[in-house]
């Protein structure tokens, strides 16, 4: 089977690159646009059931469609400043679910300070959400940029998406109803976190698809390695994979993220970074450092494991079941061999 990125590739053959477009594709979250003195970041994403939100509570389903969707002009370091979006809604929503989604995105919204333009709606037997964002910012900061001896910076936990898919996974185990009831997942708005970004770093993306994805990207574009520690796990994820003898590790592996800006920075600027992070009152996590090799390293409890052998891809399965196999089979393989 085709890999996204092999039919992103595919289909972009086709097309003419416009020439106020002033990255490549893939170099950054958000295409940036050049209008004027300006450049402004532009980013639409589709979501459906395929990306397990839970949608038991419109207003949080809300708040999270249009939290994604920013996500990208956060990780170019950029303020949104309009949004728009085409709404399938499911035969069974009635306009009070429809009301309390729209307020939901209409909350994160006012708190990014950002001007809804518009959008469609239409009626289908599942769900469809399409977000379109754009924003500025004084500094665009892209996927590209990482140098050698960079630190590597995260704004919070690790496994947040990954905890929301499984709760869509009735075969994970009994008994997990409760830890999912009492942990509805809203993931982060990282506005405040966006200035930082533009000010400090030296490349950005967002966990979207995973941590280890996304260092992988960050990798690949910038021909260097990694290696990562101390992975701040999100907590009711990391129970989750104790009541299913899971590695935790398979909260950073798995594909379904959570959102968070991952990003680099100077060693000669991080004392600055983290003063002016005190001062806004955001908590950064340092997680390791972009090495001159490509090695890819996760280091466990000072074993340090290999990662560039890693080639799992969940579209590749034919359900989700088999995927998180695939992923516990490599990492329990992988810890197994360091420990010997």
């Amino acid at each position: 089977m085709e890999t996204e990125d092999q039919i992103i590739k595919q289909i972009l053959k086709n097309f003419r690159k416009s020439p106020l477009h002033k990255n490549e594709f893939f170099e950054s979250d958000s295409e940036i646009i050049r209008l004027g003195d300006k450049d402004l970041a532009f980013f639409n994403d589709n979501y459906s059931d395929e990306d397990h939100f839970r949608t038991g509570n419109p207003y949080n389903l809300g708040m999270n469609l249009a939290s994604c969707t920013l996500s990208d002009i956060f990780a170019c370091g950029g303020k949104p400043l309009f949004f728009c979006n085409s709404l399938s809604k499911e035969n069974k929503w009635d306009l009070e679910f429809v009301d309390q989604l729209s307020k939901g995105i209409a909350r994160i919204l006012t708190e990014c300070h950002t001007g809804f333009v518009g959008g469609d709606i239409g009626v289908s037997d599942k769900w469809n959400f399409t977000g379109v964002a754009f924003g500025g910012s004084e500094k665009i900061i892209t996927r590209k940029g990482a140098k050698i001896g960079d630190l590597i910076y995260l704004t919070g936990e690790i496994g947040r998406g990954n905890f929301e898919s499984a709760s869509q996974l009735s075969k994970l185990g009994s008994g997990l109803d409760s830890l999912f009831a009492e942990n509805p997942v809203l993931f982060p708005i990282r506005f405040k976190e966006s200035q930082l970004v533009s000010n400090y770093a030296n490349c950005c993306i967002d966990t979207s698809d995973g941590l280890l994805k996304s260092l992988n990207i960050i990798s690949e574009i910038n021909n260097t390695g990694f290696i990562v520690s101390d992975i701040p796990y999100y907590v009711p994820g990391k129970i989750l994979t104790e009541k299913l003898k899971l590695p935790e590790e398979i909260l950073m592996f798995g594909e379904t993220g959570e959102y968070e800006l991952l990003f680099t920075v100077s060693p000669d600027n991080e004392s600055e970074l983290l003063q002016e992070a005190v001062s806004a009152n955001i908590h950064l996590q340092k997680i390791g450092r972009i090495t001159e090799s490509l090695i890819k390293i996760l280091d466990k409890n000072n074993t340090k494991i290999l990662l560039n052998d890693f080639n799992i891809c969940a579209r590749s399965f034919k359900n989700h079941y088999e995927y998180i196999k695939a992923l516990t089979d490599y990492l329990i393989n992988k810890i197994t061999k360091r420990n010997e």
